[in-house]
């Protein structure tokens, strides 16, 4: 029971830690700081959830796609590369 609880506290920091990553990410692709929940939400929510492999290619493609349908959330001078 104990070991349990340990992995669970590890996953639960594991996914902070991506939270946090995938936030920095879409702050270097110019999501405006003030819009970064609305932002991430709005990239959790447009997962494909039939795909099963996220590597770098399809992080981008996925913020890219995030940047065309909300656009209000980013800043115009950014590009994400």
């Amino acid at each position: 029971m104990e070991r349990i609880k340990e992995l669970e506290e590890e996953v639960e920091e594991l996914s902070i830690q991506l939270s946090d990553m995938l936030c920095a990410a879409l702050i270097l692709s110019g999501a405006k700081e003030e819009s970064i929940q609305e932002a991430l939400d709005a990239y959790i929510d447009n997962l494909d959830e039939e795909s099963v492999e996220y590597g770098v290619k399809e992080i981008l493609q996925n913020i890219e796609n995030l940047k065309a349908t909300h656009p209000k959330l980013f800043s115009k001078n950014k590009v994400c590369k």
